[in-house]
């Protein structure tokens, strides 16, 4: 089995460096994770340890797009990754493998997630909260684990993009990548809506509930308003959704999470094409007034440039308070279900 690395940088590419803080060292990092994926295989075939994929059944080979530790991310190197995953003969390859740091994981997997789930072979995110060198890492772990997920995909003919991370509790969990939602504060643990342990997907890929949980990444959980115009799961379906034929992705779409204290007067909407708006867990935002502390008053200005504006998450309909009532007779639109990140990343994409 061949699989393409599509090395990006991030933790799992760094190393310490003579001031002893984590600097990217992406082709050394590279090199040693694939030779420490090797010997831990070949560790376990000596000590009797079924594994799922011998080290030696695979073949490596790696592309270096962008390099750049994930909190430094932009849409200029999105689009530089995009770029190199159009050139890449998918025929060619058993899995694809994209190593990617954490802070931004979760942005990446969805727009991964949206862009790649038909390329023709299961693909990886892949990442480590250590470098590889320290003993804590889950970066060789989460590696292996991948490389035995892909193999399981392929014997079933299965696609997608997937994440494996172990988080803390030394228990390896199987995300869709569009699901992915970011780490909280003081964390190192990833979490989704349903996430499923890599153990009990693998011991139980034979059962209905394995099929049933693969199938969940298919298709989108967003949903729009009934007066968008567009399909039933809120989007268009068309060539943008695809690495193949996806355009140049530009920063106009503009994420706004509310907060007390907040003044929408302050914020710019130049080159601004849609506004995703975050509400509270309620379904609520502050719509008291038109004064630059209201939402209402940041709605009325991207009425008057034509700039579309979304809610999530909101249901329409089904909403509680009677604060959310205003911004959709305003025309705000509803988008519910999924995570923020796969709403920002398909209106990205729909520009």
């Amino acid at each position: 089995m061949k699989i393409l690395i599509v090395l990006t940088g991030g933790t799992i590419c760094s190393a310490k460096n003579e001031s002893g803080l984590n600097a990217l060292n992406t082709e050394a990092a590279s090199l040693s994770l694939v030779s420490m994926y090797r010997e831990s295989t070949a560790a376990g075939e000596r000590q009797g340890i079924e594994c799922d994929v011998a080290g030696s059944d695979v073949e490596f080979e790696s592309i270096s797009p962008i390099n750049t530790l994930s909190e430094n991310m932009t849409i200029d190197k999105w689009n530089q990754l995009i770029e190199a995953l159009k050139k890449v003969d998918y025929s060619q390859y058993g899995g694809i493998m994209i190593l990617h740091g954490t802070d931004t994981l979760h942005l990446t997997a969805a727009l991964m997630g949206v862009l790649m789930k038909d390329v023709g072979c299961p693909v990886m995110m892949v990442s480590a909260h250590r470098i590889l060198s320290d003993p804590e890492s889950n970066g060789v772990d989460n590696f292996a684990k991948s490389v035995s997920l892909i193999k399981r995909l392929n014997e079933e003919g299965r696609r997608g993009v997937y994440v494996v991370f172990r988080n803390m509790n030394g228990v390896s969990y199987v995300h869709h990548a569009t699901h992915l939602e970011e780490c909280g504060d003081y964390s190192e643990e990833f979490y989704s809506s349903d996430m499923i342990e890599y153990s009990k997907l693998i011991s139980e890929w034979d059962k209905e509930q394995s099929d049933e949980w693969l199938a969940l990444g298919s298709e989108s959980k967003l949903n729009l308003d009934k007066d968008s115009g567009k399909t039933s799961s809120g989007y268009s379906r068309g060539e943008r959704t695809s690495i193949l034929n996806v355009g140049t992705l530009t920063d106009c779409v503009l994420y706004i999470r509310p907060y007390v204290g907040i003044n929408y007067d302050r914020i710019n909407l130049d080159g601004v094409k849609a506004v995703l708006h975050g509400m509270y867990h309620s379904s609520t935002v502050n719509t008291e007034g038109d004064g630059p502390t209201s939402a209402m008053s940041l709605l009325r200005r991207c009425n008057e440039k034509g700039i579309a504006f979304y809610i999530f998450p909101c249901k329409d309909g089904e909403y509680r308070y009677s604060t959310t009532k205003p911004l959709i007779d305003a025309g705000a639109k509803c988008l519910y279900g999924g995570t923020w990140e796969e709403a920002y990343v398909r209106l990205l994409l729909e520009q």
